[in-house]
């Protein structure tokens, strides 16, 4: 069980050297990271240690301009009868700030693909080929953010391209704990628990000069049954060009143009990010 918030603020260890070392750096170095970013409001439900890791995660990636990763998951769907049945999911993700990013999310029972570029997104969805277009706004955080309040759509594991991580992270969050270091596909990492009003979430951080989350684990606490989403992130490349046909649309000859949020409006695609409890 979760510890709670009160007990675990009884005693708050000093600021790891490593996260007053990201902090001074990334005030000097960081040049998308909107004002005021660098400084955080402490969320006082949210253990001390569990908070500078998170923050720490969100530091390092919040100061690379671009980077990818590919994750493995799984997902549970809930039956009239009750009976949850568990679906396999493969996603690949490629982020180059302040404005391009491509998420491929290809499940069991579909998919999609969405490429972002400039303020043009195209939408795929698979094997149907239905595609769709449209305006979003000229950065990444922006067009993600419309993406989520227009479409209610919100890509499996799209936290991870945002600037500031833990600020987004950390919004709704009611409680948070660490609880240790454990491997996650044979790398130490530490484990972090949070709650919310409608979901609990957990994630695994790298330890060590990356931290990079290496595991995420959603419970989804308001629908029957209380299906999960886990997923095993791996592949990450930091510091390697992109080049730029990694976010050119590639549409099947046979295809049909639709609504975007005829794609977007799909419940199976409902799954796999914390921000759409927000």
């Amino acid at each position: 069980m979760i510890r709670p918030a009160q007990n675990l603020l009884k005693k708050r260890s000093r600021l790891p050297l490593s996260v007053f070392l990201a902090i001074v750096i990334s005030a000097c170095v960081l040049p998308f990271l909107p004002a005021g970013a660098i400084a955080q409001d402490a969320n006082p439900n949210i253990d001390p240690k569990a908070a500078s890791i998170l923050q720490e995660m969100s530091y390092f990636m919040g100061s690379k301009y671009e980077y990818t990763y590919k994750a493995e998951m799984m997902f549970d769907d809930v039956l009239e009868s009750k009976q949850k049945i568990q679906y396999n999911a493969e996603e690949t993700v490629y982020l180059k700030k302040p404005d391009k990013f491509y998420v491929g999310y290809v499940t069991d029972i579909g998919g999609y693909k969405l490429w972002y570029d400039a303020g043009k997104a195209t939408l795929l969805e698979v094997p149907v080929n239905d595609y769709s277009l449209a305006t979003l706004p000229s950065s990444v955080d922006q067009a993600l953010n419309k993406l989520k309040e227009e479409y209610q759509f919100t890509p499996a594991l799209s936290e991870f391209l945002f600037i500031d991580i833990y600020k987004l992270m950390t919004a709704d969050v009611i409680s948070g704990a660490y609880f240790g270091i454990s491997k996650v596909m044979g790398t130490n990492c530490h484990h972090l628990v949070f709650v919310q009003k409608d979901i609990d979430w957990q994630i695994w951080i790298e330890d060590g000069k990356r931290p990079i989350p290496r595991k995420l684990v959603i419970t989804y606490k308001n629908v029957a049954e209380s299906p999960q989403f886990i997923a095993l992130i791996k592949d990450w490349i930091f510091g390697k060009p992109i080049t730029n046909f990694a976010f050119k649309p590639e549409i099947p000859d046979v295809n049909n143009r639709v609504e975007f949020n005829q794609i977007t409006g799909n419940q199976k695609f409902k799954i796999g990010s914390i921000r759409a409890y927000e």
